[in-house]
């Protein structure tokens, strides 16, 4: 009986070659969009879910209160790790993690790696990675060791054995030189699936070998820019050891926080949380968002839902021209179940066609998807991923097919046969209902779409603070040569007309700034004590960034004290400590960490972090001339290649043996908002994709209308009716639906975009033009769509329709 339907099934689908591509095409996308957001919404779900320990796997992180500020971080500081396991039997093992950027040398090869961590040896004991050379327990016990990822063993060592070799890393290098570490092992590439990536691992023990008075410091507590991660006993309640540090912390820390007039909390962060749930200062990485996945996710399900929307109304446009086999079906004794059992069959068949051509439409798609997600696509896909395809085409069919079959069985032989069958009044209903339903998300997403761009925009222009455009910037990787030999290259770089201005830094404001404990005083003169975002400049930096004085002067190489003793400070900072005007706060006592001094100016607010958040308090003080870490110069936009060589040149020339890294700011502002960039990229894709699936609905739903209509154009046209009036005719009552689609998606978007700007503190005011524009596209496309039908049907000639009659 199967193989009977399934033979006349191939037969029916052979016979409406139009209808069935239609078909096939729309599902195929429909499942191919599906597939793809789903692949990615279930890798963004399953992050560190394959350390074999993840669900005992805590993360410690921070909350610091002033009083006036709450900082909540990701980090700790390294004698937290021991403390907890000596404290707390609940702990079973503690690991710290401390994430470097450095350069990396070996023989003549010298590169700039990101993800060095210095980490204990419990490392392998928490988390699931396995040497594949070298022994684990002793890998990282000495200071300087180090392990390697096999990408960087290749790319360092090709063939050969790097275990007992040596590489040169500057970091924890005391004279700036580079130090040399030995090779004690070797593992895979951690997993794209993790929310922390690296390259190298060394031993945390290097840091107190480079640096042995860290070990006695009275501040090592203070330390925060370290990560803690716990492993939990078995059968451990976390909520309950939560109810335990606070005690822990007014032990270790409560002395020093009262006398500075400051709270510390700590918190447990499951680590298969952290990805999604996680929006702590000084993430080790950055986090995806949760809002994402569930708006990708929606996108998904909607676009599979249109495709399935389609075939419902193409399969009952295509049934009137199968009513007379129904008929004689029926006539010789056809039961209805059997009815439905076959158009169940054709559109299961159908469903699982389309599904080979989306795997077909994935394959070819996966170097462009790649390039949108920033990831391996091919990494990404699962055998639970193909078994959800197939569930989800099963049911697809199932749905889709449903209501025709039902629709097709209810057909009445005598009416059919002699040719009076019509459509019922809620047949027709809930097929305009369906394409309603389509063009709301189809105009909502249209929406979205102009609403993420708007927002993207107003990023890219908006006033940050600082004259950003024409800045580069130089990473001095810890190069003691190039901290030394800094005079010589500024002025020798300032002797070109097209490079305007030169100053340094400890850190880059792009890349967020470590904050530190100050104490000063209200415009009462009482004590006040804060938490501030600190940032340490060379001269001349505020006139190279462009950063507008409010009140005071600048630093003066003229005035001594300006070294140690001279504070700037921002307008947040001004508001938040009380002083009011700008003026108010010059020449107040200021105390930051070691450094006393005095404010001597007051700069308008600049962002120096993304415009998720607003603009914080932050003092700026000047750095040693052998402590900064980035170059910044302010060039001509003219003549730029030229300018670049002579930069480049110039760099070589003094510092030959140093790594030339130059950076565009505009670049580094952008890498601030990739993850927002990547989903507005993946979204116009699918926006547009969903578009087009909408755009075959209507197809089939005109060709349904002109099927039932063919007969009355047939008359009109023989009583004179010109082809204009049978075009509106045939397309008035679709665009009416679209128009109706439009008035309930637009206040729909607006709603749900407005939810969507709440995670930028700085956002696009959206008026109701990108609404309009929204609903203006999706008519323009259901325009067209009907126009195909509308001029056929027009031009059709009426004694086909009528001979009949």
């Amino acid at each position: 009986m199967f193989l009977n339907h399934l033979k006349i099934a191939f037969r029916a689908l052979g016979r409406g070659k139009i209808y069935t591509i239609l078909n096939i095409t729309g599902l195929a996308l429909g499942l191919a969009c599906f597939g793809f957001i789903s692949a990615w919404v279930l890798n963004e779900l399953s992050y560190d879910r394959f350390h074999e320990k993840h669900d005992r796997i805590y993360r410690l992180t921070g909350e610091v209160k002033t009083d006036s500020e709450t900082f909540d971080h990701a980090v700790t500081s390294p004698p937290m790790a021991a403390a907890l396991r000596q404290d707390f039997p609940e702990v079973e093992n503690a690991v710290r993690l401390d994430k470097n950027d450095c350069i990396v040398r070996r023989g003549d090869k010298q590169f700039l790696e990101d993800g060095v961590l210095f980490t204990d040896p419990s490392f392998f004991e928490i988390f699931s990675y396995r040497l594949t050379r070298g022994n684990a327990a002793t890998a990282l016990n000495d200071p300087y060791s180090l392990v390697l990822t096999e990408s960087m063993a290749r790319k360092y060592f090709g063939d050969e054995n790097p275990l007992g070799q040596q590489m040169t890393l500057f970091v924890y290098d005391p004279g700036g030189q580079g130090a040399p570490y030995t090779v004690t092992g070797v593992l895979p590439d951690p997993p794209q699936n993790a929310h922390f990536t690296f390259n190298f691992l060394g031993s945390f023990n290097t840091m107190y070998a480079a640096m042995p008075e860290a070990a006695t410091s009275e501040w090592l507590w203070f330390w925060n820019g370290y990560y803690t991660y716990l492993l939990l006993k078995p059968g451990t309640d976390p909520a309950q050891l939560q109810q335990k540090l606070p005690a822990f912390a007014d032990r270790y820390l409560g002395e020093k926080m009262r006398e500075l007039n400051m709270f510390y909390k700590f918190s447990l962060q499951p680590i298969s949380a952290i990805h999604l749930h996680s929006d702590l200062r000084y993430e080790i990485q950055a986090t995806g968002s949760i809002d994402a996945v569930y708006i990708l996710a929606t996108v998904g399900l909607f676009i599979l839902l249109i495709a399935c929307i389609n075939y419902m109304n193409l399969a009952t446009a295509r049934s009137l021209g199968r009513a007379r086999e129904v008929g004689v079906k029926k006539v010789v004794g056809a039961r209805p179940i059997q009815l439905i059992r076959q158009f169940l069959v054709e559109s299961i068949l159908l469903a699982f066609l389309a599904l080979l051509a989306s795997q077909l439409l994935m394959e070819l798609a996966q170097p462009l998807m790649t390039q949108l997600t920033g990831k391996p696509v091919a990494l990404i896909f699962s055998p639970q991923l193909l078994l959800l395809m197939v569930l989800v085409t099963l049911l697809a069919g199932l749905f889709a097919g449903c209501y025709p079959a039902f629709f097709i069985a209810a057909f009445k032989p005598v009416e059919v046969l002699k040719g009076a069958f019509k459509s019922t009044a809620a047949g027709i209903s809930l097929r305009q209902a369906l394409v309603v339903f389509q063009f709301v998300i189809a105009t909502v997403l249209l929406a979205g779409m102009g609403v993420i761009n708007a927002q993207m925009d107003f990023i890219r222009s908006k006033d940050l603070g600082f004259k950003r455009d024409a800045l580069v910037t130089l990473d001095v990787n810890g190069y003691a040569e190039v901290q030394r030999g800094m005079e010589a290259f500024r002025n020798d770089l300032l002797a070109n007309s097209t490079v305007e201005g030169v100053t340094t830094s400890r850190g880059l404001i792009v890349n967020g700034l470590s904050n530190g404990h100050i104490e000063t005083v209200d415009n009462a003169g009482a004590a006040i004590s804060s938490s501030m975002y600190r940032l340490e400049v060379g001269l001349e930096y505020l006139s190279v960034y462009g950063i507008n004085l409010l009140a005071g002067r600048d630093f003066d190489p003229a005035i001594p004290t300006d070294t140690a003793e001279a504070f700037i400070v921002n307008r947040a900072a001004v508001e938040m400590l009380g002083w009011g005007d700008p003026a108010q706060a010059i020449g107040k006592p200021f105390k930051r960490g070691n450094m006393s001094g005095r404010v001597i100016g007051v700069v308008r607010d600049f962002h120096f972090a993304s415009l998720h958040k607003p603009v914080e308090p932050v003092s700026i003080s000047l750095t040693s001339p052998r402590r900064f870490s980035r170059i910044t110069l302010r060039i001509r936009s003219e003549r730029l290649a030229e300018t670049l060589t002579f930069i480049r040149q110039t760099w070589q020339t003094h510092f030959p043996e140093a790594l030339y890294q130059l950076n565009f700011m505009n670049d580094r502002l952008n890498q601030q908002y990739r993850q927002e960039q990547q989903f507005r990229n993946i979204f116009q894709m699918f926006v547009v994709i969903s578009l087009i699936i909408a755009g075959l609905g209507l197809f089939g739903l005109a060709s349904y209308a002109v099927t039932q209509r063919v007969k009355e154009i047939g008359i009109r046209k023989v009583l004179g009716a010109p082809v204009s009036r049978i075009i509106l005719l045939v397309s008035r009552d679709f665009l009416k639906l679209v128009i109706l689609a439009c008035i309930i998606a637009c206040p729909l978007a607006y709603w749900i975009m407005n939810r969507w700007l709440q995670d930028f503190a700085y956002r696009a005011e959206i008026g109701p033009g990108v609404f309009l524009l929204a609903a203006a596209a999706a008519i323009v496309v259901a325009a067209l769509t009907i126009s195909y039908q509308s001029i056929r049907a027009a031009l059709a000639d009426p004694v086909k329709a009528l001979r009949s009659e």
